[in-house]
Formats: structure tokens, C-alpha cells, sequence
């Protein structure tokens, strides 16, 4: 806001009217701030513009057409959703993460000056599995100390049965999507390391070049130089759950 009021001076020469501007006290903004607190904001983090009404059909459709429930737009990709019920938002909290035509919808509570800033959304919610673990390590507990890894943990699930390629821990994490999306983690035991690949399931798009969430490599900015000299791909369709592409690491054990 600061930066707002240091552009309008560079800009205009205001009157002694202008400048006096207007005092409020805490009492005239605390009916918006109620107002604000039945709400829940999302951003969709990508470099194409939603269609406001696209966004409002999928919303609806996706939480369960919540009773009274009022979407308003905000700005370019940036949403506030009205609820009459508490209970419906607690329901769309806990069905994070939401993915809109590839693209990530990261949904947040309020939280003051929320619409003017854009680090307030970059931790997300997403599904990721783990895989090459030895069958001894699909534990809960050993599927969360992994998870440290990330932001915070969630919830775990290991599901029951398995497939060619063995099994895995699905866990639902919160991730920084201003850094590169995490290939893996090597682990540590009793002097053996074993890596361990993540697989993110219905990751919106993200770069094979640079790796971060929001766009895909033909729009990166940053791909020049991201491998580093490695000539072999760094990222690709591998980290998606269920891709075709393999990870390039697999369990080594050294």
C-alpha cells in the first residue's frame, strides 16, 4: 500500500484536499472483515487468464454446489467465494488441492491485505506418492518423517494393493511453489542410502525446464542454463503419477 501511495505522488501533484485524505478507526472496517472471515480466496497460479464463468461452473460443480454460495472476481486469476455455511468451507478446505484446465486453483483462508499480495498463496496443497521404498519402510510413520521433507504433512494414505512397479505412500503435503518441485529425496539408514522418487498426482502444468508450478517450458523464462551442463533431462513427465516416462533414478542402494 505504501508502494501505491509513492506511485500516485510520482504521478500527480495533489491538492491540499486530496493529500488531507481520510481517517478511519478499527471499528469502520471490522462489518468487511466479518464479511471477510465467511469467505475463502483462491488464486489460480498459471500465466493463462480463467474465464470468470468457467471458474464459477467448476467451483460449484467440484465442492458440491455449496447453499448461497457467491463467487466474485477480484482481478486477473484472483477469486473471492462467499459461503453461507461454515461447514461447506471447511469441506472445500479439506478437498485441496483443485486443478482448473491444468492449472493450479490454490485456495486460502483470509487473512488481511490477502488480495494485494501474492506470497500469500505460494504454499499449496498437493498429492504426492512415494515410490522405490523397500516393503518394509510402507509405513505410516516412516511415510511422514520422508514427508518432512516438504512444508508440512497433512494426510497419509497407504493404499492396499499394489502393481509391477511395487508400492508406494500417498501423501497429501503443502508445498512452496516459488521453488522447484522436489524429484526425490535420498534416506538414510545404518549407513545405506536409498532414493526415494516423488510422483505428484494431477500436478497442474509445471516446467520441464526450470521445474516450478505455473507454466509450461515453452513459456519458461528460465530454462537457459537449468541443467546445469547435464545434457540428460532434469525433470519431466515422470514426476506426474500415472505418466509414461520413468524417473531417471531409480532405487540405488550405495
Amino acid at each position: 500500500m505504501v508502494d501505491d501511495l509513492v506511485k500516485v505522488f510520482d504521478r500527480f501533484d495533489l491538492s491540499n484536499k486530496e493529500s488531507s485524505g481520510i481517517t478511519l478507526d478499527g471499528v469502520d472496517e471490522d462489518i468487511g472483515k466479518e464479511e471477510c472471515r465467511k469467505s475463502l480466496f483462491g488464486r489460480i497460479m498459471g500465466d493463462r487468464i480463467a474465464n470468470f464463468t468457467g471458474v464459477k461452473n467448476f467451483v460449484n460443480q467440484v465442492w458440491g454446489f455449496p447453499k448461497n454460495m457467491v463467487a466474485v472476481e477480484l482481478g486477473a486469476n484472483l477469486f473471492q467465494f462467499n459461503f453461507s455455511d461454515a461447514m461447506d468451507m471447511e469441506k472445500v478446505l479439506d478437498g485441496r488441492p483443485y486443478t482448473i484446465d491444468n492449472q493450479l486453483l490454490n485456495v486460502k483462508v483470509w487473512e488481511e491485505g490477502i488480495d494485494r499480495r501474492m506470497e500469500a498463496f505460494q504454499n499449496a496443497h498437493i498429492w504426492v506418492q512415494l515410490w522405490n521404498l523397500p516393503v518394509h519402510w510402507i509405513t505410516k510413520e516412516i511415510g511422514i518423517k520422508i514427508g518432512g521433507i516438504f512444508e508440512a504433512v497433512e494426510d497419509i494414505i497407504i493404499p492396499l494393493g499394489g502393481s509391477k512397479e511395487g508400492r508406494h505412500i500417498k501423501l497429501k503435503v503443502v508445498i512452496n511453489i516459488s521453488l522447484p518441485l522436489l524429484r526425490g529425496t535420498v534416506v538414510k539408514l545404518n549407513g545405506m542410502n536409498i532414493w526415494v522418487d516423488f510422483r505428484y498426482e494431477k500436478c497442474p502444468d509445471f516446467c520441464y525446464g526450470c521445474d516450478l508450478i505455473g507454466h509450461n517450458d515453452k513459456a519458461c523464462r528460465l530454462k537457459a542454463g537449468t541443467n546445469r551442463g547435464n545434457p540428460k533431462p532434469q525433470y519431466g513427465a515422470w514426476m506426474r503419477a500415472l505418466a509414461k516416462g520413468t524417473s531417471p533414478k531409480k532405487r540405488t542402494e550405495y
